[in-house]
């Protein structure tokens, strides 16, 4: 078992500190620290893997002491709100970071401050029978409670509020970051109360596939806007209807509001700005422009997109992508390959010529 944990560990070792080499080289973006901080969080948990190489074959790590240690229960909750950081970067909340910061932070740093600090004497459990013998105790609930809330704390991510005009990441990034966070913790906590080594190198293999995940979205997926550009203003046409009400209510919402632009807009959530039916809003969609709710926005934004590239070839792709909603550049390009029949470059290149 020591030399599958230990080829486990050296493996982790190096796609840590490849995953950090690649963000760093990638860091200079302006407005967003997100890839500077993921980058030293691959080389600090490098450097973790690598004390667990040592601490493997010298037979002092979690699954070889007792259960519920202090400095195996306090020490790694403190270390996730270090790895908060990232997915707060990436959000761009609406509330000052210091406020998210505060409602965040202060819960876990009151368990760190009294599972360290506040003189409890804690009980050694080295067998199920200890841990049944001494469940009651406020000792050990207290590092359990901790646990716990450990487990379950990544979800908490969900409920901070973004701008989606700031934004660069989606829904969706956030819940997988929270689920993948989750299942670390579950690994973890599993590894606390069973002291098993098949647990050990699941948490491991999780902890990898985490960090690997981050990073292909950081360097294929997500899309960096920048606070500073602008585009430059454009006259959309639309569609006129001699219908007033919902179409008109609809087109109002996606010019005034510029709905369109937004990354997470969909039937439902339009539909539920209007206060409005999912069928209607579809219906009145199809029936002044011939095209279904996604076809239409998704022609608007290829529109969009021709059109600036038409005025200036040299504007950045990825900026556009973020501009007119697309959070994903494999979703920006196969619309604009399917609308335009072409891909982004090969329009770029046709201009050019």
């Amino acid at each position: 078992m020591k030399y599958i944990a230990t080829a486990l560990l050296v493996l982790m070792t190096i796609t840590f500190i490849v995953c950090g080499i690649l963000l760093w080289k990638r860091r200079k973006e302006p407005n967003d620290h997100s890839r500077t901080i993921q980058a030293l969080f691959c080389w600090v948990s490098a450097l973790f893997t690598t004390t667990f190489i040592f601490r493997t074959w010298a037979g002092t790590t979690t699954a070889d002491g007792a259960f519920l240690e202090p400095e195996h229960t306090f020490v790694p909750i403190f270390i996730q709100m270090c790895f908060f950081l990232y997915p707060l970067e990436v959000i761009q909340s609406t509330i000052s970071r210091s406020k998210i910061y505060a409602l965040l932070f202060s819960p876990l740093l009151l368990l760190v401050f009294v599972g360290m600090c506040a003189g409890i004497e804690f009980t050694p459990i080295y067998t199920y029978s200890d841990l049944w013998t001494h469940v009651g105790e406020f000792n050990v609930l207290f590092r359990l409670f901790s646990l716990v809330v450990m487990l379950f704390y990544g979800f908490t991510l969900l409920l901070v509020p973004y701008d989606w005009r700031r934004c660069s990441a989606s829904k969706r990034l956030i819940r997988i970051y929270a689920t993948g966070f989750c299942l670390i913790g579950c690994m973890y906590f599993a590894l606390q109360i069973t002291h098993n080594y098949w647990f050990a190198l699941g948490h491991q293999v999780v902890w990898m596939a985490f960090f690997v995940l981050i990073t292909y979205f950081e360097l294929r997926e997500r899309r960096l806007p920048s606070e500073s550009w602008t585009m430059p203003e454009t006259n959309d046409s639309v569609p006129v209807s001699e219908e007033k009400g919902l179409w008109d209510r609809i087109i109002t919402a996606l010019d005034n509001e510029e709905k369109w632009r937004e990354a997470s807009l969909n039937l439902n959530t339009l539909s539920d700005y209007l206060k409005s039916n999912r069928t209607y809003v579809g219906d009145a969609v199809k029936q002044n422009t011939g095209l279904t709710f996604n076809e239409y926005i998704n022609q608007r934004r290829v529109n969009y997109i021709v059109e600036q590239l038409k005025r200036n070839p040299e504007t950045s792709l990825p900026k556009l992508f973020a501009y007119v909603g697309y959070n994903q550049r494999t979703t920006a390009v196969r619309n604009f390959q399917k609308i335009t029949g072409v891909t982004p470059a090969e329009f770029i290149e046709s201009i050019k010529q």
